[in-house]
């Protein structure tokens, strides 16, 4: 009986996580690869981005991200890392990774 218990609390807490806090399935930050930018102004950038996994592979999951707003000087090819602001697919640049 109470095996039936854990996989029916395991399902359960899947799908609240899933419906209720999908910003908990990703990490908060991540790795992505600029492969387009454009200067914007002054001193704005917009990136074209492909999210990477951990080891710093495309990831399948999320597709290229295009028009993403920076002030941070980012070169095609860069590595840079970036948050996904309550789980959105909303990208935020908040650095290069070396």
């Amino acid at each position: 009986m109470s095996d039936m218990m854990k996989v029916f609390v395991g399902q359960e807490l899947g799908h609240q996580i899933k419906e209720n806090y999908p910003h908990m399935q990703y990490p908060p930050c991540l790795y992505a690869k600029v492969v387009g930018v454009k200067k914007k102004g002054e001193e704005l950038y917009e990136a074209t981005i492909k999210i990477l996994g951990k080891n710093r592979q495309p990831d399948s999951r999320f597709p290229e991200v295009p028009n993403v707003a920076t002030d941070i000087p980012v070169r095609k090819n860069e590595v840079v890392a970036i948050v996904l602001m309550y789980g959105e697919c909303k990208p935020y640049i908040i650095g290069r990774c070396f």
